[in-house]
Order: structure tokens, then C-alpha cells, then sequence
């Protein structure tokens, strides 16, 4: 063998040696003893918000008929509301609907169409959770024939406040489970090596009262409607990796 592939064997036997050592090197560094927990919080508050749907229903003979007639509860039902301190930018249109009424006809086998029926849903927003029945006696009052359902929720200051209380909770949990394991396996924490997203969600107290006929409600007109929120709980996740010493 020539001088030159002994030269050449040699500097490619240097240069896979030191890339062994890199690698060895950085597989050894990498490679860290760790734990992972997680955390978990929940934390339960009194909704500050609510959002009321109102339901205004009109049947006619004519499409036009039912539109026109909505129309005129639908403006009396918004300046009640506005006359007991609704605010117009908290008062808008959810669902709007206008389809046919049909019914069976036995004769000649067929649907027939008995009239036309409009369908308005007004979504009214609140931050007076304790006035929600007295506005749904407005609105009642107004000519709306009741209410489709009532979502209590949380304001973006609130959430934002016990999203926190939810997250410091959820990550103390996550620092005991790891401290008791540790000891458990007699062995030291370290510092934290990673974090994920943490997870936050919580989902509103929907009330959705039973129906009525307009009839059970005028008779009710004298008495008022008492609707009260239950809690609302917001819960946190957090997943923390330390580093074991």
C-alpha cells in the first residue's frame, strides 16, 4: 500500500474517531434523568354575566303578515328593554327564521301550508346576573313569547383573574405530586427542565326554562320570574418536567 492511501486511511480513522466522541459527547449531555407530573386545579366562581334569548314568535296567514307583525313586537320588546336599562349595543339578533306551517292534510295526502311562522331570537346581555329574571318580565311584558335559554358566563376580567388562581393551583399541585415522588424514590428534585401549554377552560350555566303557553304566562304576569345561577368552574392543566440531582 502507497504512502498516500496510508495517509488518507489515517485522516479518515481521526475524523470518524472525533465525530464518535462528539456524538458520545452530546448523547451523554442529552440524556438526563427526569420526572414528569401534572398539575390539575379547578376553581368555582358566581358567573358576573349573563345572556338572555328572547323568543318572538308570530304566525299569519302570509309571510309578509308574519314578518310584519315580528317586527312590531320585536321594536317593542328592544325599547323595553331599553327603558329598564338595557344598553342598544347589548341588544342583537341571534336567529332569524321564516319557513312555512304545514300540516297533514288526511284527503289528499299531502302537507298543506296553513300559514307562515317567523321566528326572532334576540340575544340581550347583562352584567346585572341578579336582574335577569325582572328583564325576562320585561321583554314577557313587551310581547315576546318567553325565552329560549339563559347562558351565564364569565366577564374577560374575571376569567382572567381566576384563570390564574386555576393556573398557580394547577402548577402547586404539579410541584407536590413531583416532591412526593421524589421522596418516595429517595431521590432529589432539580430545576425544571420544560413546561407545556398549559390548559385552561371552563363552560357556562346555561338555564333553559321549560315552555309555557302564552296563556300560563299572562296569567304569571303578576308575579315575578326568579332565575338563578349555579357556579361556574373553570379548570386548569398544567404538565412540568424536573430534573432529578
Amino acid at each position: 500500500m502507497d504512502k498516500d492511501n496510508l495517509l488518507s486511511i489515517a485522516v479518515l480513522g481521526v475524523v470518524v474517531i472525533a465525530v464518535i466522541l462528539a456524538v458520545g459527547q452530546f448523547v451523554g449531555d442529552d440524556l438526563k434523568s427526569v420526572i414528569s407530573v401534572s398539575g390539575t386545579a379547578t376553581v368555582s366562581v358566581m358567573p358576573d354575566k349573563a345572556d338572555i334569548f328572547v323568543k318572538i314568535e308570530t304566525l299569519e296567514a302570509t309571510a309578509a303578515d308574519a314578518q310584519q307583525k315580528n317586527a312590531v313586537i320585536t321594536n317593542n320588546v328592544i325599547a323595553a328593554l331599553k327603558e329598564a336599562g338595557v344598553k342598544e349595543d347589548d341588544i342583537e339578533t341571534s336567529s332569524y327564521r321564516l319557513y312555512p306551517k304545514q300540516k297533514w292534510d288526511k284527503d289528499t295526502e299531502t302537507y298543506v301550508t296553513v300559514g307562515y311562522e317567523v321566528r326572532h331570537i334576540l340575544k340581550v346581555e347583562t352584567l346585572k346576573v341578579k336582574e335577569v329574571g325582572d328583564l325576562v318580565d320585561t321583554a314577557v311584558g313587551a310581547g315576546a313569547n318567553g325565552v329560549d335559554r339563559v347562558s351565564f358566563s364569565l366577564t374577560k376580567e374575571l376569567h382572567k383573574e381566576v384563570t390564574g388562581q386555576a393556573l398557580d393551583n394547577a402548577s402547586l399541585d404539579a410541584q407536590n405530586k413531583a416532591e412526593s415522588v421524589s421522596e418516595s424514590l429517595d431521590v432529589k428534585l432539580g430545576k425544571i427542565c420544560r413546561i407545556s401549554e398549559p390548559n385552561v377552560f371552563y363552560e357556562p350555566y346555561d338555564y333553559q326554562p321549560r315552555d309555557v303557553a302564552m296563556e300560563e304566562m299572562a296569567g304569571a304576569a303578576n308575579e315575578a320570574t326568579s332565575i338563578s345561577p349555579g357556579e361556574v368552574e373553570v379548570k386548569a392543566n398544567i404538565a412540568v418536567e424536573y430534573e432529578l440531582r
